[in-house]
């Protein structure tokens, strides 16, 4: 990892610092039409909450697996409860799209997972789903609800 980070910026993505670390990313490129990311995965989401996306994104798996979850449209979006959605396994390889409204929460069961990202223009704002309820990212981060639905 010291080598890719000389060469790509990295963020560490932990719930603005309520969890540990759980995705490392690097930016390997980006231009005005995508930007092409390098995810490691260590854990699962911060978040019990499920969340979607500011962008329709491009998930290559290079490496491990995970159990996505989806909302159980008959439950609602009611925090991760393994009877309140559905649940389904991916081992790399694979090659899977999103829309940018695509709700979702991810588990790592190795927690060692690596995936190339690629993601289109921004289309919308993104949030989390809170008790059927989206809230923006930066309300929900900033809010006693993301301290008590953290994973950690």
């Amino acid at each position: 990892m010291e080598k890719l980070n000389k060469f790509f910026e990295l963020e560490e993505i932990n719930g603005h610092d309520r969890c540990p670390t759980y995705l490392y990313r690097w930016t390997l490129f980006k231009c005005k039409l995508f930007k092409v990311y390098l995810h490691h995965f260590i854990a699962d989401d911060w978040s019990l909450d499920f969340h979607d996306h500011p962008k329709r994104f491009i998930s290559i798996g290079l490496k491990g697996s995970y159990w996505e979850d989806i909302p159980n449209p008959k439950k609602g979006y009611d925090k991760f409860i393994i009877r309140n959605c559905y649940s389904r396994y991916y081992v790399a390889p694979w090659i899977r799209t999103f829309p940018a409204n695509h709700i979702h929460r991810l588990r790592v069961p190795y927690k060692n997972t690596w995936t190339l990202v690629i993601v289109l223009k921004t289309e919308r704002e993104w949030g989390f789903w809170h008790k059927g309820i989206w809230i923006h990212w930066k309300k929900y981060v900033d809010s006693i609800i993301a301290d008590t639905e953290k994973s950690c």
